[in-house]
């Protein structure tokens, strides 16, 4: 049995697809969320196998949701428009379907997440992530700013190599993260959990100010204090700000001694 948790701002979608499930006695609807909020309101309570996500919702986008779904949870993104489809499989997101969805799609959808959860075993005690033999093996010796590092690359049976002095901001997206560089390309996303890159950059160059950021104490050029509950990152030209909530944003401010 699979739990999921329903996530559309349209009503009837929900509806829909709870119908449509119905005829799978293997899933089990356990919430359903009109919109961000909400479903984060949800999550922050119960870890659901999977969840249905639809990816243009009022107030931002189902990818933003990303950071708050817990590891273990899969993705299908569930969405009218066929656009967002390479941006789903590289946050490796279970499945992809095109509103209507097909009954017969959605099968196969199921069926694919009884896979992925059998291959998803782990030995009796072992608490650690899923094994993963495409993951590159972090370096037994953290390399210095101007070394490179290789991971493999989303979608891609190849590596991205880094040179880690350039590296910006590391940003978790669940099994894979996105990579922010002072030169192009601007971003990579490698098939490499944050965790990794954490165990492997050199201590006191980069800055874990929360469960889904790394930050590169050097490259900071700017912060805005906004408000208490939003803060905004600034980088060398052509880097890609960040936005922190409240408490990554104390965390950096802490790091930082007060002083940015």
């Amino acid at each position: 049995m699979f739990t999921a948790l329903l996530i559309d701002d349209e009503p009837l979608a929900n509806s829909r697809m709870r119908e449509m499930l119905a005829v799978h006695p293997e899933i089990e609807i356990i919430g359903v969320a009109g919109g961000l909020a909400e479903a984060k309101a949800f999550l922050d309570t119960r870890a659901p196998d999977v969840v249905f996500l639809d990816v243009e919702m009022p107030g931002g986008s189902g990818l933003d949701l990303l950071e708050s779904v817990p590891d273990a949870t899969q993705v299908v993104f569930v969405t009218a428009r066929e656009k967002y489809a390479v941006q789903a499989f590289a946050v490796a997101a279970l499945d992809y379907l095109v509103k209507p969805v097909d009954p017969e799609r959605l099968a196969d959808t199921v069926a694919r997440l009884g896979k992925q959860a059998a291959s998803e075993w782990r030995r009796p005690g072992d608490a650690s992530e899923p094994k993963d033999d495409n993951l590159a093996a972090v370096d037994a010796v953290a390399p210095e700013l101007g070394e490179t590092v290789s991971a493999p690359l989303a979608g891609k049976a190849t590596a991205g190599v880094v040179t880690v002095g350039d590296i910006c901001w590391i940003e978790s997206l669940r099994n894979f993260t996105r990579v922010a560089l002072k030169g192009p390309p601007r971003l990579m996303v490698f098939r490499r959990r944050l965790s990794e890159w954490d165990k492997l950059l050199p201590d006191g160059a980069f800055a874990r100010v929360g469960r889904s950021l790394i930050i590169h104490l050097a490259m900071v050029q700017e912060i805005e204090w906004s408000s208490r509950h939003e803060t905004q990152v600034m980088f060398v030209d052509g880097v890609e700000p960040l936005s922190l909530g409240r408490l990554p944003a104390i965390r950096l401010r802490e790091i930082l001694g007060g002083t940015a």
